[in-house]
């Protein structure tokens, strides 16, 4: 057992200990607690910086940092519809948007980098399945997952260009832009990560950094697309704290990149991988052009 762990077990005397993930849920006779392991970050100091911007959606912190370990409240998540949880969790991360954003100068190679580490992974991305397009289409007996990629190239193909063209028109505007809009984001956004009771909590901060507010809704769409309707939650985003147009069109360039499907040694798990970047491309294209 660490030996924090160990030392904590002495003060709180648990009655039973779970782990999950990187924390424990030591369960005893006064309440329940989480430890969490291994944090490096100074939740007291961040949590100081939430509660002066009047956000408090997150655990009560009981103690701070004993050799990076972090002790805070159990929080009992209540059985609510994925739907309602996805719509609380997203008015949360546009209050925390709105509390603590601000405006900070910049030069125009922020934006140049920003197009270039984008354009390449457009390049990239585009050779990947280009080479993968010209390889499938020679083979005389095309295995499914071949056939499958081959039927629908034409979405990723698709996709690329409008990112393409969104990019290169995205950079003509904004780049001449010495300011931009930043704020605390939690960086790690899943309804994993977000619990309700009689208030609602955002738990797992450990990635928590200063940056664009699209980060968060990118990463959240890239968790949960399958199980949201991410254009109502984007709505609701918008009518607590509206996306800047620079920022709406660079969250649609973003999301709109064909991820890379690794091919594995099995066929089944290729075709399924094949069929979800389908899925993924579909309602894509459906969200950035509505």
């Amino acid at each position: 057992m660490n030996n924090s762990l160990e030392v904590l077990s002495k003060i709180y005397k648990p009655i039973r200990i779970t782990k999950i993930n990187n924390c424990y849920v030591m369960k005893t006779m006064e309440q329940d607690i989480v430890v969490k392991m291994s944090s490096k970050i100074n939740y007291q100091k961040l949590y100081n910086y939430l509660k002066s911007r009047n956000f408090g959606y997150f655990p009560k912190l009981i103690s701070n940092n004993r050799d990076g370990v972090n002790v805070f409240e159990y929080v009992e998540d209540v059985n609510i519809s994925l739907e309602q949880k996805a719509l609380d969790l997203i008015k949360v991360v546009a209050l925390l948007h709105s509390k603590t954003t601000y405006f900070k100068e910049v030069t125009k190679d922020k934006y140049k980098e920003i197009y270039e580490t984008l354009e390449n992974n457009l390049l990239y991305v585009e050779e990947v399945y280009s080479k993968r397009f010209d390889e499938y289409i020679l083979e005389e007996y095309l295995r499914p997952s071949y056939y499958l990629f081959l039927r629908n190239y034409f979405l990723i193909t698709n996709a690329i260009a409008f990112a393409k063209d969104k990019l290169e028109t995205w950079y003509n505007k904004y780049a001449d832009n010495l300011k931009q809009r930043v704020c605390l984001i939690h960086n790690n956004l899943s309804l994993d990560h977000f619990m309700k009771n009689e208030k609602e909590y955002l738990i797992s901060w450990d990635n928590y950094m200063v940056d664009s507010p699209i980060i968060d809704l990118y990463k959240f769409y890239q968790k949960e697309w399958e199980k949201v309707d991410f254009a109502s939650l984007l709505a609701a985003y918008n009518e607590e704290f509206a996306l800047l147009d620079e920022e709406k069109m660079l969250l649609d360039i973003i999301i709109s990149i064909p991820y890379e499907v690794k091919v594995a040694d099995d066929e089944m798990e290729n075709c399924r991988n094949y069929r979800k970047l389908i899925s993924y491309l579909y309602k894509t294209s459906y969200l950035v052009q509505t």
